[in-house]
């Protein structure tokens, strides 16, 4: 399943970069869209085919997070303190992800209804993508 998901990672780094160029901030909306899809797929737990099919969104997900993500940090900050941006975002990152995957792994263990689960998937996604859009009007503005 790991081969998989960085088999569906590398070409989707590599289209996601064109689309990044192609269309600029914007593409960072379409990652957090697509991970409510394995996100349901494995609370449905409705088989091995399941964990595969959200094995390849996931992987689609990965691999624009690993390329537009970090295209973007340097967008947002002056070149004078990048690499201080880049240390900022891959902690923030890091802690986001284990706290986030840490919440969705206990109610999964809680066996909360899967109803519950879908607004929890679908209200982060949608405060990340919120918080994306502001920071970009917050950019264009200065």
């Amino acid at each position: 399943m790991y081969t998989l998901i960085q088999g569906v990672d590398a070409p989707a780094a590599l289209v996601s970069g064109y689309a990044y160029d192609k269309f600029g901030i914007r593409i960072l909306v379409s990652p957090f869209l697509i991970s409510i899809i394995p996100s349901m797929l494995v609370v449905a737990n409705s088989g091995l085919l399941t964990l595969w099919v959200a094995a390849i969104f996931f992987g689609l997900v990965l691999g624009m997070h690993e390329s537009v993500y970090r295209a973007a940090v340097s967008e947002f900050t002056p070149i004078s303190s990048r690499g201080m941006a880049y240390g900022i975002f891959n902690t923030v990152y890091g802690i986001g992800f284990l706290v986030s995957g840490g919440l969705y792994g206990l109610l999964i263990a809680l066996g909360a209804p899967f109803i519950f689960m879908i607004c929890y998937v679908v209200a982060i996604q949608m405060v990340a993508t919120y918080l994306l859009l502001k920071a970009w009007r917050l950019r264009h503005q200065a």
